[in-house]
């Protein structure tokens, strides 16, 4: 089985660690035969630092960023997948949705670039220092010149992130996708690219069936994982628009979630129907 699994919200907890028992889970499940990939809006090159500092990274077999932009395979850190933005891409999202409107900053695979026309949202500031990326403020022409650009991330309050991806949605050309990665943050890339992609691109790669994969996740970009996976798990944490599209709900990442999940899945994967798992899912759905 090839278990996709989300980082934030989901492997890890709200003060970005992987607890003991999780890092047991993991450990467990790798020794049964099963195998593990992280897919995350994040970049890659946090992604590996991050499961390096938490010790992790050794269980991993590949690290999906960018909702599914950048595939690194972790054993030869080898690139096996790259999706950037075009010069064309850039300038055609900016004429749909006057980026100029709204507080957001540009992803290469090495660093944040922010426009030097506009000021610097906090959460852009927040995103830099999480992710350990230089923070490169330049123009706008000189950004949207730039043949390395992964994503575009828009940034507002929390009560405001719903309706300005509805927005953006409405107003963007065919081929292009907002999509809600975090409590303040929507990620524009091309309409192909998200966390179901990078699950098609590693069956691909593994020969494998739909019906061996599982993913986990809480957010909205975690939807199309569950699409393009046989089981889709939501964590606890999530918003309840994600837990719809889920065949079963966890615990929370601050409850462990990952290790509710992994158990529920040994079970799942003997004689159990699909009927019965969602009854699981159901008596399992955190209050």
């Amino acid at each position: 089985m090839l278990l996709v699994t989300d980082l934030d919200g989901t492997l890890l907890t709200s003060q970005k660690t992987i607890s003991p028992r999780t890092r047991q889970a993991l450990i467990e499940f790798r020794q049964r035969g099963g195998l593990l990939a992280a897919c995350s809006a994040r970049p890659v090159s946090s992604m590996v630092r991050l499961l390096q500092q938490q010790q992790v990274d050794k269980l991993f077999a590949w690290c999906a960023g960018f909702n599914g932009g950048q595939i690194l395979e972790m054993t030869s850190q080898h690139i096996i997948h790259t999706a950037t933005l075009s010069c064309m891409d850039l300038r055609e999202i900016d004429r749909s949705i006057s980026l100029s409107c709204y507080p957001h900053h540009f992803f290469s695979a090495d660093a944040i670039y922010h426009r030097d026309d506009r000021l610097v949202a906090p959460w852009t500031t927040y995103e830099a220092n999480l992710f350990e990326l230089p923070f490169i403020s330049a123009t706008p022409e000189y950004i949207f010149n730039q043949h390395d650009i992964y994503k575009i991330t828009l940034v507002a309050e929390q009560s405001k992130i719903n309706s300005l991806c509805t927005a953006m949605n409405n107003e963007l050309p065919c081929g292009y996708m907002a999509t809600i990665t975090g409590g303040n943050y929507i990620d524009i890339q091309r309409t192909e690219i998200n966390k179901g992609y990078a699950i098609n691109m590693l069956r691909q790669q593994l020969n494998i069936a739909t019906e061996q994969v599982t993913a986990i996740g809480d957010q909205q970009n975690d939807i199309s994982m569950f699409t393009a996976a046989n089981i889709g798990i939501a964590m606890g944490n999530a918003p309840d628009a994600v837990k719809q599209h889920a065949s079963y709900v966890t615990a929370s990442n601050d409850d462990e979630g990952i290790v509710c999940a992994l158990e529920w899945l040994r079970c799942f994967a003997h004689p159990v129907t699909m009927r019965q798992s969602t009854t699981l899912a159901e008596n399992n759905e955190p209050d």
